[in-house]
């Protein structure tokens, strides 16, 4: 019985990953199919905002949220659950500006309404659904996904039929689907405000802070690393290449859910091992390190071998996108070393050493200011592309070295009969006795959210 209550707290929040990852592919796919470049990649800008200003709720509220609440408690469900939404309306007018003033720098005023509406309506719906999760009713947010993301891939159909699929009618098709499902879960939760919400904010959003401060850090290194490729591109020569990169970003993205479920276990499993040391629990996690690596291979090295068929079956013959197989190419390296350094970075969350998951992504992201700048001048959307594997190369020579260096050390405290330091782990909404998930490096370039390695990141959401 316990066996099955595990299977079913695994199955569910993968069911809920996999509608999600799904929902965002076809709806990027269908509006790539259907927007003009120039519009594509002002999507690409947008969105990329849109998930840097979602990263910083995710970890800063939505993450810390989930690792202090009880279960068992639930009247510290309810104030944790009031004072951050509470919270999530008033950092939501900080994130309007930065997406108004996002929106007139591209030259899209006219998307200002709809950019507001939407990031509002999103924040809310999944604040319920990480309520819902905080519960341990994982199956119940599911319904609430499957009318928010294959809604807005209907919707996406219905318009791009009609010859009226715009930027702006996709923004409100994902506000109307998001506003469904946030009405749904909702209903679910329950939800209402405490009253003594407003006395408990000060203490809470310090205990928010100390959680999330470093999450936060993780996340947005790993954001602005590819961020800076897509508006150093626009910056020379508008939102076009944009559009090219996010193109192909769309299909090696389609590892980002193996990546994060590979991502949950690994970290788990560390996390229980790391009793025995650092080095017992590296043991006892690289076996599942190696497990995926065969499904990346094939899939990596089939795009590299037939990028343009690949490219055509996704895009259509005749598309503008069919003629990025360099790039495309390119992504491909860079995102086989991105899936190793995020796998060990798991372990490394897994074993209380998120700090040396911060110093990763810190120097990808440091790299690729003065690696980008050279490359984009010289060799445009190429140079980008190669960009990215030189600053994921420094990331994995970053990671080796800080790995060694950990495990030599715990082997010798080992030898030496030193007590190891050992993790205690925080209580998740998965299981009050398990680690909570770590913050999830947002994948190269799309998928979905960031405040734990339960769930995708993505440009489209």
């Amino acid at each position: 019985m316990l066996a099955r209550v595990r299977a079913a707290r695994i199955a569910w929040p993968l069911i809920d990953q996999g509608v999600a990852s799904l929902g965002n592919f076809l709806f990027t796919i269908a509006l790539a199919r259907t927007l003009p470049p120039q519009e594509y990649g002002a999507f690409a800008l947008l969105f990329g905002i849109l998930m840097i200003l979602y990263t910083v709720m995710a970890s800063v509220l939505f993450y810390p949220m989930s690792v202090l609440a009880d279960p068992a408690d639930r009247g510290r469900i309810g104030e944790l659950m009031s004072v951050s939404f509470i919270l999530l309306v008033g950092l939501c007018v900080p994130a309007g500006l930065v997406l108004a003033v996002t929106a007139f720098l591209i030259g899209r005023p006219d998307l200002i309404a709809a950019l507001l509406v939407y990031f509002f309506v999103w924040q809310v719906q999944e604040a319920f659904r990480r309520y819902l999760f905080v519960e341990l009713r994982f199956g119940a947010a599911v319904p609430g996904e499957i009318v928010s993301y294959m809604g807005q891939i209907l919707i996406a159909l219905w318009l791009a039929l009609r010859g009226d699929l715009t930027l702006e009618t996709a923004l409100y098709a994902m506000t109307v689907t998001s506003a469904a499902a946030a009405v749904l879960q909702g209903i679910q939760v329950g939800f209402s405000l405490r009253r003594h919400a407003m006395t408990r904010i000060r203490a809470v959003v310090l205990e928010f802070w100390r959680l999330g401060g470093w999450a936060l850090a993780n996340n947005l290194c790993a954001a602005l690393r590819v961020q800076f490729l897509f508006w150093f591109l626009a910056a020379l020569s508008g939102a076009a290449l944009p559009a090219l990169l996010q193109a192909g970003f769309n299909i090696v993205n389609l590892l980002n859910p193996l990546m994060i479920g590979l991502g949950n276990v690994i970290l788990q499993v560390s996390s229980r091992a790391h009793a025995g040391g650092k080095a017992e629990a590296w043991r006892a996690t690289h076996p599942l390190a190696l497990s995926g690596m065969p499904i990346v291979i094939v899939f990596l090295a089939a795009i590299v071998a037939f990028p343009h068929e690949v490219l055509g079956l996704i895009y259509g013959a005749h598309s503008p996108y069919v003629d990025i197989a360099t790039p495309v190419r390119l992504l491909a390296i860079a995102a086989l070393a991105a899936f190793v350094t995020d796998i060990v970075c798991a372990y490394f969350h897994g074993v209380s050493q998120a700090k040396q998951a911060l110093i990763v992504n810190a120097a990808g992201a440091v790299a690729t200011i003065p690696i980008a700048i050279p490359l984009i001048i010289g060799f445009g959307l190429n140079g980008a592309c190669i960009a990215l594997c030189l600053a994921n190369a420094v990331r994995l020579v970053v990671l080796h070295l800080l790995f060694t260096r950990m495990i030599a050390a715990d082997t010798a405290d080992a030898s030496s009969g030193r007590v190891r330091d050992q993790a205690v782990p925080a209580r998740s909404a998965d299981d009050p006795g398990e680690a909570m998930p770590a913050p999830e490096p947002i994948p190269v370039g799309d998928d979905r959210d960031t405040g734990d390695f339960s769930r995708a990141t993505a440009l489209g959401r």
